[in-house]
């Protein structure tokens, strides 16, 4: 069905947003239902009697609240919503700040449209053997695309596709450091590497960082006292920080790290979100350098499909590491991300959450001000909410618990001055803006009152 034009003449307000209150209200009654096609946006126009220019603006509003979304050649369709919330005196309505997932945009539906396409077009069968460990070509071509937009200069040849990005991390590790080897890291790191530390046996070092990251001269010194090789870091927006590391300073990192010899391991899961985007650190010493990207944030977590440069000295070490731990990333997945390149529909998805991290971003700093340190210049998925002096992170994190709200520890890898402690908080996971801002008012509540909790 393509001709359903909505009914505006009992609605008041400005004729762009009477169209998207139609079009919401027709979903909800189920008269309008997901999967279907509007008409063009000319065509919308002349149907309503309208300027083009309204109908654009209504479309855009309609897909920045997850109504719709628009697919270049195919046209633009209405999107399946999620499962409201349940209210909050329901104990099942547990808010969940601790998940570091991006907040939802449509991508499921705009999944399904490309996985039912490579069934139409008779693909899929090529994708169900046994094929490169390394990732196919094209694959790998559509990847190297991408990683352009994010300022990345590579080789395809230089270019492995993993089953996300803790498995990339896992095979650099893997071939940079053994058993009970340092891996210097930010003082509060990745959850994922603390995995990988337990389950490896890698000594994780912390090293002191500012408001731009690692301080450099910490890790000149902690690379000579614990004559580690290797560093992991997250240089664009640290998790859980939220940090950003601007250029001068990843100059410096990239100087220490040469001249120590050392490798570096950089994660850049965040980095799609600064526009334009600030040059990785390995781009500034590639021969040291691991790069992994996953497109679980600016996607979808369970495509478990990332991309890792390493340097043309380990190729064929990486190869072997992906046949041993997996053979190869799963085809199929590989195939949607890199149609969803070439079609611009990584694009969109990109764009559309840099807009919701916008609007949570605004909502946690309007809720919790001058709680909050000063705003980076592009908005994340996270936020650092420092402890405010006299109340103890276990308290916090137990009081929100009461209130329905599952707030979780940093991983801290050296003994943190209580001005360090702090919390992340997740803006992506709540279903709505609505979620995430009860939640914060309810934190702000906690930071305003006595600490209710005391543990002996």
């Amino acid at each position: 069905m393509t001709d359903w034009v909505p009914s505006l003449a009992s609605l008041p307000g400005p004729r762009y947003l009477a169209f998207v209150v139609a079009l919401e209200a027709d979903i909800g009654a189920g008269r309008v239902k997901p999967g279907m096609r509007l008409l063009p946006q000319r065509d919308m126009a002349q149907r309503l009697d309208l300027s083009v220019g309204t109908i654009s603006k209504a479309y855009a509003e309609a897909e920045q609240r997850g109504l719709i979304s628009g697919e270049v050649g195919r046209g633009t369709f209405v999107q399946r919503r999620r499962p409201e919330a349940r209210g909050p005196g329901a104990s099942e309505a547990t808010i969940n700040l601790a998940l570091n997932v991006p907040p939802y945009t449509g991508e499921d539906d705009v999944i399904a449209s490309v996985l039912s396409d490579i069934v139409a077009d008779g693909e899929l069968s090529n994708l169900l053997g046994y094929l490169p460990h390394q990732g196919l070509p094209r694959h790998r071509e559509a990847m190297a695309t991408w990683l352009r937009s994010l300022g990345v200069t590579t080789d395809a040849d230089q270019l492995f596709i993993t089953h996300g990005g803790q498995h990339a991390l896992s095979i650099a590790l893997g071939m940079v450091a053994a058993s009970d080897d340092t891996v210097l890291t930010e003082s509060y790191t990745y959850s994922g590497m603390l995995a990988l530390s337990a389950q490896s046996g890698y000594r994780l070092h912390g090293v002191a960082t500012d408001a731009h990251g690692l301080i450099p001269e910490n890790l000149d010194r902690a690379f000579t006292e614990t004559r580690a090789r290797v560093l992991y870091c997250m240089p664009t927006l640290q998790t859980p920080t939220g940090s950003v590391m601007p250029l001068a300073r990843r100059q410096e990192i990239a100087g220490i790290v040469r001249r120590h010899e050392a490798y570096l391991l950089e994660d850049d899961a965040y980095g799609y979100l600064l526009a334009p985007p600030l040059a990785p650190i390995s781009r500034l010493i590639p021969e040291r350098s691991f790069y992994v990207v996953s497109f679980a944030k600016c996607l979808a977590p369970g495509l478990r499909i990332a991309a890792m440069i390493a340097p043309e000295a380990f190729r064929d070490r990486a190869i072997n590491a992906l046949r041993a731990t997996g053979w190869m990333a799963v085809p199929v997945m590989a195939e949607v991300v890199a149609r969803l390149i070439h079609n611009g529909g990584l694009a969109r998805q990109a764009r559309l959450k840099r807009d919701k991290a916008a609007v949570r971003d605004a909502i946690a700093r309007r809720v919790l001000g001058a709680r909050l340190p000063t705003a980076n210049a592009v908005p994340g998925f996270h936020l650092w909410l420092p402890l405010p002096a006299g109340r103890t992170l276990a308290a916090l994190i137990a009081q929100a618990a009461q209130a329905g709200i599952t707030l979780a520890p940093p991983g801290a890898l050296r003994r943190m001055e209580n001005e360090s402690l702090g919390v992340r908080l997740c803006l992506g996971a709540p279903a709505t803006e609505a979620d995430l801002e009860r939640a914060l008012v309810e934190i702000r509540h906690i930071l305003e009152m006595a600490e209710a909790i005391s543990f002996v």
